[in-house]
């Protein structure tokens, strides 16, 4: 693996972490005050969810990484965040909220997450 892949896997990791944690803050917060969870149930399903979608970035970085088709994985990938993405929405919307900073932030982050999961699978492909 040369450099520049191997800066692309790190970038993209560390990219999907970051974005991993935001969205859970940001998902926490919307459970606690929109949805009046108590604190520690709303950070246990946030933790679940923020790990939910760092995990749907593996199946494409391993198929990257080897000769495997990289469709399934991207489908499972993309999927998965915009679910996580039309959940945040409509626990920021249920009811008598309303759309949020919060509810921006979080869609936004967990979109980014694919994202960066692209960029880390093409420093994966590149090098193998």
């Amino acid at each position: 693996m040369s450099g520049d892949e191997e800066f692309l896997v790190t970038v993209g990791a560390a990219a999907i972490v970051l974005c991993a944690f935001v969205y859970m803050g940001s998902m926490t917060y919307t459970f606690v005050h929109y949805r009046s969870w108590y604190e520690i149930a709303a950070f246990f399903f946030s933790v679940v969810f923020a790990l939910v979608a760092v995990l749907s970035v593996a199946p494409l970085a391993i198929s990257q990484g080897t000769a495997g088709s990289p469709v399934l994985p991207r489908l499972i990938m993309w999927g998965t965040c915009l679910v996580l993405a039309a959940l945040h929405l409509t626990a920021s919307l249920l009811g008598d909220a309303t759309f949020s900073m919060s509810a921006v932030i979080g869609i936004t982050t967990v979109l980014a997450v694919p994202c960066f999961g692209e960029v880390a699978g093409r420093g994966a492909r590149a090098s193998r």
